[in-house]
């Protein structure tokens, strides 16, 4: 039976689980690697789904490794600063040809580059110094899901990985790490199950949403912006990530009844001011949402999924509620996109064709 994108969604954990196991096999030759260019810039280039996982995996990789990590979308990528610099090149397809084009530009610089692919046999994957697997089952669904949290999960491990050889982390920290992603993939049930009560709790006040904006601070910002993504992609209606403040500077001007508006709680100074933001907005739209890691905050508008370590796992769980609603709610209102879309993929070359792929082997 052909593979859903609710099948990839519930096929997430497993999939990280999976990376988790096989770390050391996927990862060594990139650590080896690492070591022996030891870079002191490193750029994370990528587009659609792809570029959203590299910009939450930026922070950490930056941290974990003590190196400047910029990510970028390939039709942007300019210069390259430092003397030794990096370029991981994300592609779960391996197909997109704006990346090949950027890394033939990049390849005339000289940098180091390498490709993560789902196989690693792909034309972008073929491109690099050296090919990382991302593990990502091959995934056969246009929206991606597992792609995005097995690209988040596998940026962290190589950060992990070589950080820990070199003596940018500690080994507690490291296995901090390790226990946080654990923790989560085991406790992944529970998550789609807390999700799925939700949806089915808020569905038909959802069934009346016509546009979308999520909200959150630092990484859940970052992950509003694939939620976002996500609903564009499936629901076809108007979506939008924001960090909490920028929302607050504008586009909070667009509440009305048909806004369905998610805010990722912080735990920080602004936690207050995002409760009262909800009461406000909850005035205006049955669609107001809270999603938190806090057990202690109530509401039949409140989704929790709880964590022990949200500063490690907290994309992964965030993530969780916006590609649901674009999978179930695109189905439960029998959403489609407008045919002549197909025409865009069809005549623009965004990615190379299979067929090519398989003819210039």
């Amino acid at each position: 039976m052909k593979e859903t994108m609710h099948d990839c969604y519930l096929s997430q954990f497993n999939c990280m689980k999976n990376i988790l196991v096989n770390k050391q096999d996927i990862l060594k030759e990139f650590v080896d690697f690492y070591i022996t260019t030891m870079p002191d810039r490193i750029y994370l280039l990528g587009s659609g789904t792809s570029y959203n996982a590299c910009t939450v995996a930026a922070p950490f990789m930056e941290k974990t490794l003590d190196v400047e990590v910029t990510p970028v979308v390939p039709s942007a990528m300019g210069k390259l600063y430092g003397k030794k610099p990096l370029v991981i090149v994300v592609s779960q397809s391996g197909r997109s040809t704006n990346t090949i084009n950027a890394i033939n530009k990049i390849n005339e610089t000289g940098a180091s580059v390498v490709t993560l692919t789902d196989p690693k046999d792909t034309p972008v994957g073929n491109m690099g110094d050296l090919s990382v697997h991302l593990a990502a089952d091959n995934e056969s669904v246009g929206p991606r899901t597992r792609g995005y949290t097995s690209t988040i999960l596998t940026l962290y491990l190589m950060a992990l990985e070589a950080g820990l050889i070199c003596g940018t982390i500690e080994e507690a920290d490291y296995d901090k790490a390790m226990a946080s992603y654990n923790e989560t993939i085991d406790n992944g049930e529970k998550y789609f199950k807390a999700c799925q009560d939700f949806y089915d709790l808020n569905l038909e006040n959802l069934r009346k949403a016509r546009k979308f904006i999520f909200v959150g601070k630092g990484t859940a910002a970052k992950v509003a912006e694939e939620s976002a993504l996500k609903v564009l992609e499936t629901l076809c209606y108007p979506a939008i990530g924001y960090e909490y403040e920028e929302f607050l500077h504008g586009p909070v001007c667009c509440a009305d009844e048909e806004l369905a508006l998610f805010l990722s709680l912080s735990c920080d100074e602004d936690k207050g001011r995002m409760l009262k933001t909800a009461d406000i907005i909850g005035n205006i739209t049955r669609n107001c949402y809270i999603v938190t890691h806090d057990p202690s905050v109530k509401g039949d508008k409140v989704l929790i999924l709880p964590s022990t370590e949200p500063s490690y796992s907290s994309a992964f769980t965030n993530i969780l509620f916006g590609q649901l609603i674009s999978a179930r709610l695109t189905e439960d209102l029998a959403r489609t996109r407008h045919p002549g879309v197909k025409n865009i993929f069809d005549n623009m070359g965004t990615k190379i064709s299979v067929n090519a792929t398989n003819e210039r082997r």
